[in-house]
């Protein structure tokens, strides 16, 4: 899974950015100035840490996620617009959009637009993204009116499409995402290719100061959900020696780091779940979305294990838990054999019978 980081200049995003993959250990590939920065980002998850603790593997491995950091998109002007287009590409190509903006006022760093409004800037980057998408429709509008005029075996095709278009550029002018104007999974899976920007799963970051940390705050703005956190704070704890970065948290009055809590927003958003294998070579941790069935599971792992798939042994992580191990949870009856069509939860210990 692919996150967009967007917002405007100033706003805090790229020092989030870098602590988040800091404290992550990630990998990061760096562009210039006005390119976009790539990192893959681990998620951390204690289930992990402490089902390697008791079977001690060779390696222990986290899901993990890439973070796009986009260039500042100043949308004041229409030079400004302008360029913010040719980032369009990169934030269609990603599966989710967090926007980031800045809520605090520091005369080292001038605001955008000459105002502290972090509702305002929302509400203006999701005008923008359906800006872009009342673009991209209109164009294929146009392609679509001019290709049914010709006589051509995919003529009948083309003008149900064109009519999809433009009831979702009647959406789109209403100031409406594109979800809104879907009626069907037919028309889902025929904008897939699309990847529009407004259809995309989005939240808000609200980079706040240090001292509204401890001011109760919404769990939304602009009619999206949100995480309010100090990208300066967070970029301090990540600079930490993890030994030292609870203590700091729970000093600050923080349950859980930027990083942590980012990532969690962004499972709850796209609707993930992970399930887990371990053993004395790997304990791991796999991503998938919620709803999935075991075979398709396995395939996660190897296809193979997907073609030859028999059953799952499956024990939820709690149940595990208070059990202490694998033979104590099967002694309490907790331990299952599922088949093809069992829907993986979150938290599932799972391991694939398969033969080939």
């Amino acid at each position: 899974m692919r996150i967009a980081l967007v917002g405007p200049p100033q706003s805090g995003k790229s020092t989030l950015f870098a602590a988040v993959t800091q404290a992550g250990g990630s990998h990061v590939r760096t562009g210039r100035p006005d390119e976009p920065n790539l990192a893959v980002v681990k998620v951390h998850d204690e289930r992990v840490d402490w089902l390697a603790g008791i079977y001690n593997p060779k390696k222990t491995v986290y899901a993990e996620l890439e973070l796009l950091d986009m260039p500042g998109l100043d949308l004041a002007d229409p030079a400004g617009r302008t360029h913010a287009q040719t980032y369009w590409p990169a934030m269609r190509q990603s599966d989710m959009l967090v926007f980031v903006v800045a809520e605090f006022a520091d005369a080292s760093v001038p605001a955008y637009r000459g105002k502290v409004d972090p509702a305002g800037n929302v509400e203006e980057l999701v005008a923008e993204m359906l800006f872009a998408d009342l673009d991209q429709v209109t164009n294929r509008i146009e392609k679509l009116t001019n290709a049914i005029k010709k006589p051509t075996a995919k003529r009948d095709e083309q003008a149900r499409e064109l009519e999809l278009m433009k009831r979702l550029a009647e959406t789109l002018e209403a100031g409406k995402p594109i979800a809104e104007a879907i009626n069907t999974e037919a028309e889902t899976k025929l904008l897939r290719s699309f990847a529009f920007l407004s259809q995309k799963p989005a939240l808000a970051v609200v980079n706040c100061c240090e001292d509204a940390l401890s001011r109760p705050g919404s769990d939304s703005i602009a009619s999206l959900p949100c995480v309010r956190l100090s990208a300066k704070i967070e970029e301090e704890i990540s600079e930490l020696p993890p030994s030292e970065r609870a203590e700091f948290l729970a000093e600050m009055g923080l349950g859980a780091s930027a990083s942590d809590r980012l990532v969690r927003a962004c499972y709850e958003r796209l609707d993930l779940v992970s399930f887990l294998t371990v053993g004395p070579d790997e304990c791991r941790a796999w991503t998938l979305p919620a709803g999935t069935d075991a075979v398709t599971a396995a395939g996660q792992i190897h296809t193979d294990i997907a073609r030859g798939f028999i059953r799952a042994q499956t024990v939820s992580y709690e149940d595990f838990r208070a059990a202490g191990d694998m033979k104590a949870a099967k002694a309490a009856g907790n331990v299952r054999l599922e088949g093809k069509s069992y829907v993986v939860r979150d938290g599932d210990i799972i391991e694939f019978r398969f033969n080939v």
